[in-house]
């Protein structure tokens, strides 16, 4: 199950939650996500609180990967909402693409994968999937 939570930008859940349930499919998950879309002063914050970075970045995946109760929680992704709006503009894609492209990343960074340290595997799958369902 795919959870979004935002209370300030009024993005379109369904569009994104219907995309992503063929991420869901495709990864074979099970469990409950949460996607959270925030500000640049929210994102810095939890970049420095978790990464010790102190600036704000465009998404952050904190994996939890355990058992609540009568569910599996796979874990949480921050997305803050104005950086993608200036990746989108400088990428000349639109802000619905650039937001599932993040959503995507995040889904994967909570899967395991991560592109910091394999050899392009995450990125070349993120391209994969993303191909799947950006229009």
């Amino acid at each position: 199950m795919i959870k979004i939570i935002d209370d300030i930008y009024k993005i379109n859940k369904k569009y994104y939650i219907s995309k992503l349930k063929h991420i869901y499919k495709e990864l074979k998950l099970k469990g409950t996500i949460v996607i959270k879309l925030g500000s640049k002063a929210e994102s810095k914050d939890l970049n420095f609180k978790y990464l010790k970075k102190d600036f704000p970045t465009d998404v952050l995946s904190f994996p939890f990967n355990e058992k609540l109760s009568k569910e599996y929680y796979i874990g949480d992704i921050f997305i803050c909402y104005p950086i993608a709006e200036e990746q989108a503009e400088d990428n000349n894609i639109s802000l619905k693409k650039e937001l599932l492209y993040l959503m995507i990343h995040g889904i994967l960074h909570l899967s395991g994968y991560d592109h910091e340290k394999d050899n392009g595997e995450m990125l070349e799958l993120q391209d994969q999937l993303s191909k799947k369902i950006i229009p």
